[in-house]
């Protein structure tokens, strides 16, 4: 691939991981390259024939980020982001041919919501950046990320961990489904608590 700039080395690393994962947690601090390493990961992804179709959500203020940054790092992918009234939404949602789709949070919650189960778009790649959004396992926009049908789960995030245990949890339920199938997340902080230590006798 012809790169407009030299990656570091751990980007490369970062690159070849995500290509070759079905699912993938990328918690680099801000200003690492999370945005580019996704960016080439789909570039290759796409060359290789391993993807046709991708979904990326956002929050909407990062949709022009984006936007710049394919331009930049991939000038060849289409990429349509998703705007408009309901009808021409509906249609972006189900129409083939778009390889790259760019959405924010509160679409995806409204617009999915609303379209029969038979007709749900399928993605080969859905990838969530900011992916903290959906921390909380019962709201309406996790359970609408978790539904999504794909076949490939990308989370990007600098806060894998906001304020509790139970962040990090909703995010790898998103990624690698019932892997962490605790009947209650107390069992999760069970098995990281410490052993306690008895007092000698």
């Amino acid at each position: 691939l012809i790169m407009p700039f030299e990656p570091f080395s751990y980007q490369y690393e970062g690159i070849a991981w995500l290509f070759s994962s079905q699912s993938a947690l990328l918690a680099d601090e801000m200003g690492l390259g999370k945005t580019m390493q996704t960016i080439t990961a789909i570039r290759l992804l796409l060359r290789s024939g391993q993807a046709r179709r991708i979904l990326l959500i956002c929050p909407k203020p990062l949709i022009p980020n984006w936007q710049r940054e394919f331009r930049t790092w991939a000038e060849e992918l289409p990429v349509v982001v998703m705007e408009g009234n309901g009808a021409r939404r509906r249609m972006l949602w189900t129409m083939p041919g778009v390889p790259i789709l760019i959405a924010n949070y509160e679409l995806m919650t409204r617009d999915l919501t609303e379209i029969p189960e038979e007709e749900q778009p399928k993605f080969d790649l859905l990838v969530l950046d900011e992916a903290q959004r959906i921390k909380n396992r019962e709201s309406n926009t996790a359970l609408t990320a978790r539904a999504i049908k794909r076949r490939r789960s990308w989370a990007l995030t600098g806060t894998p961990i906001e304020n509790r245990l139970e962040d990090l949890w909703s995010l790898f339920d998103f990624i690698m489904p019932n892997i962490l199938n605790f009947p209650r997340i107390s069992g999760m902080r069970a098995l990281l608590r410490p052993p306690s230590r008895k007092a000698p006798t």
